[in-house]
């Protein structure tokens, strides 16, 4: 089970709005899509490889025969770690698409606090908490990696496989935390609020590069390319819980355990 930091101090969740990135504009559909249930004896495995549980092999099973069949899918990117490169292998041999393997899609390296159990990486992000939330873009407190790094390395990914499919359909199979941090700075929504974007072992998000901008449509399906959830009168699918401009992002996050 991975961690999330504790909520931030009463007060300093206000955070001014966040401009979203500019998009390529190619008109593709990409499906983010998480690694199924992991066997990890560490709270905190980051970038190390962990193997699949038996739940995460059900998930992987059932995201790759969702995603198979998506009309129009062009091109298939993973990440290098095995967890995530089991579903992009899969989905492959169904389709007999080629897989690109891109190490700019793994998991977040926590530095010295990779491997710790969950009690000792808890009582980690208590003493840092503060620190982090007063900077969540460039903290690097553990000696790890910042959130700017996976954006800078992610983000490169997400524009390729939008050009790669060339108005079409991508799916990109990769990690939570590499996930939430690039959609949201893509998308807009502030590092703070990013936190309760809730994407489940073995679910997708479905994001467009859109002519003028990129558009977040769904997330945390489960499992990924299901039909579309009933619209609400103002629009938005119901598993889309929030979004730039919202309005949420003024609300203190909850930030839980998150498996």
């Amino acid at each position: 089970m991975q961690l999330d930091p504790p909520a931030p101090p009463e007060g300093a969740v206000a955070e001014p709005p966040r401009e979203p990135l500019p998009s390529s504009g190619t008109g593709s559909t990409l499906w983010l899509v998480r690694h199924g249930h992991v066997d990890a004896p560490h709270a905190s495995y980051g970038d190390t490889d962990v193997p699949l549980s038996a739940q995460g092999e059900e998930e992987t099973r059932a995201a790759v025969e969702s995603l198979a069949a998506l009309d129009g899918l062009r091109t298939i990117w993973s990440s290098p770690l095995v967890r995530a490169r089991a579903m992009g292998e899969g989905l492959a041999r169904a389709t007999g698409l080629e897989l690109r393997i891109e190490d700019g899609l793994r998991e977040v390296h926590r530095g010295r606090w990779q491997g710790l159990d969950a009690d000792e990486y808890r009582a980690r992000w208590d003493a840092d908490a503060d620190a982090y939330w007063e900077d969540p873009l460039s903290w690097r407190g553990h000696g790890g990696e910042s959130e700017a790094d996976l954006i800078a390395r992610g983000l490169s990914c997400l524009e390729g496989a939008a050009r790669a499919a060339a108005g079409q359909v991508a799916v990109i199979t990769a990690h939570r935390q590499i996930i939430r941090a690039v959609v949201a700075a893509a998308v807009g929504i502030p590092p703070v609020a990013s936190h309760r974007m809730h994407i489940a072992t073995g679910s997708g998000i479905l994001l467009e590069d859109a002519p003028h901008g990129w558009v977040l449509h769904r997330t945390s399906v489960k499992p990924p390319a299901a039909r579309q959830a009933a619209e609400l009168e103002s629009g938005p699918p119901e598993d889309v819980a929030f979004g730039p401009g919202g309005g949420d992002e003024e609300r203190a996050p909850d930030l839980g355990p998150r498996s």
